[in-house]
Formats: structure tokens, C-alpha cells, sequence
């Protein structure tokens, strides 16, 4: 590594989140570390601080990756970043966006995550409650391949959300540190979790009932304000 001329730009992978341990003392200033590896945003916001004291600069990059294609959420300084585009464009063309500071990037990955888990639960209830109906016998390998290949609902709910996302200019409240438009925006999104909250624990009985009452009063709460 000492014998690649610097500023050096630095990928950390995947698996590898341990090696930049190692390699952090053989950094030199200008120096450029991009950190793809899954690790909590949190220990990028600190080690981002702790590289800056040496002028040295940490780019966070949340990766997701299908198989054929790959996403990356950037996070760090803009001018950084702007150096690296020509990188990231090579990488993930028009699927890569830059979140914010240090630390974003993981950060946005988590939630991604986290949503795919989400998404990865309700596939298994729905599974289940067509196994366990004992009304028909369904091959159920194949109605998984027949959703995967025939459904558009995730293209759908990706549409719905880019719209909402871009008429509500819901990104940049978001990225805003004014704390009154930031909870201005989480009194106008909670109701909606709320509700999607309660419908989804509704379909195991009917004693959560109430829970959709009052996530449906929120939202008429919220309307009329």
C-alpha cells in the first residue's frame, strides 16, 4: 500500500470491516477511504471523526446488490463525493445517491434492510395462510415463482413512493436540521405507519381492532390539521 501514490482511494468491501483496523495507521493525509462494509452507522460517524483529525477523508457506502445489479447509498462530504462520481457511475449507474454526511450512507442501508426484512416476513405469512387453509392443495414452490415472475406490486409500491416522495419534497425536510419541519414531517407520516402497523398484526385476531380505530382517528387527526 506504501508504494501506490498518494491520495489514495481505499475500498473497503463487504466481509473486510476488520481490515481497515489494520490499514487505518498506513492512511496519510487526503487520503480517501470508501467503506462498503456492514457495519452500524454510528461506528462510521465516530471513525469518521477520528480519520478527520489526520485529514483524512471516510466516505460510507451502504451496498445492496441483487445479483445482477447493485445500489449504493453514499454518505460524506459533497466534495468528496464529487470526485468519486465517475466511480460510482462505473459501479452502479443511476442507481447510486448521495444520502449525506459521514455515516448516512450505512445508515440508509440499515433501513433498507430492514424494509427487505420486512417485505421477506409478509411473503412467509402469506405462505403459511395458504398452507395451513387446508381448502386446496397448492404447489407452493411454484405460486412463489409465479409471484416473483407475474407480480407488479413492487414496481407499483416503488412508483407510489418516488411520487409521494417527490410532490411532498419530503427529502429535503428530511435532510433539514430544522427540528419544527422535521416534526412536522413525523407528525404527518406516523399516522400511516400507525395504520399499516395495526392492519398488518389485525389479520392474527381480532382483539387488535382498536389498534386500527385509533391509527384510522390519527390520520383524521392529521388530515384536519
Amino acid at each position: 500500500m506504501t508504494s501506490v501514490r498518494s491520495p489514495r482511494k481505499l475500498w473497503v468491501m463487504p466481509g473486510a470491516a476488520a481490515c481497515l483496523e489494520h490499514l487505518e495507521p498506513l492512511l496519510e493525509i487526503q487520503d480517501v477511504v470508501i467503506d462498503c462494509s456492514v457495519i452500524h452507522y454510528r461506528n462510521t460517524v465516530r471513525r469518521s471523526k477520528q480519520l478527520a483529525e489526520r485529514e483524512i477523508k471516510l466516505v460510507d457506502a451502504g451496498l445492496s446488490s441483487n445479483g445482477t445489479h447493485c445500489a449504493l447509498m453514499v454518505g460524506g462530504e459533497a466534495q468528496v463525493i464529487e470526485t468519486l462520481k465517475p466511480h460510482f457511475d462505473a459501479l452502479s449507474p443511476q442507481r447510486w445517491v448521495h444520502c449525506g454526511p459521514s455515516g448516512s450512507g450505512h445508515f440508509v442501508e440499515q433501513v433498507r434492510r430492514r424494509l427487505e426484512y420486512a417485505v421477506a416476513q409478509t411473503l412467509y405469512q402469506s405462505l403459511a395462510a395458504v398452507r395451513m387453509s387446508g381448502s386446496f392443495a397448492v404447489d407452493l414452490p411454484m405460486m412463489a415463482q409465479v409471484w416473483q415472475i407475474g407480480s407488479a406490486d413492487q414496481a407499483a409500491v416503488q412508483e407510489l413512493a418516488v411520487e409521494f416522495l417527490n410532490e411532498s419534497n419530503i427529502l429535503s425536510r428530511i435532510r433539514s436540521n430544522d427540528p419544527q419541519q422535521l416534526a412536522g414531517l413525523r407528525q404527518q407520516m406516523t399516522p400511516a405507519l400507525n395504520l399499516a402497523l395495526a392492519l398488518h398484526f389485525a389479520d392474527q385476531g381480532s382483539r387488535l381492532f382498536q389498534q386500527q380505530i385509533a391509527a384510522l382517528l390519527g390520520i383524521a387527526q392529521a388530515k384536519s390539521g
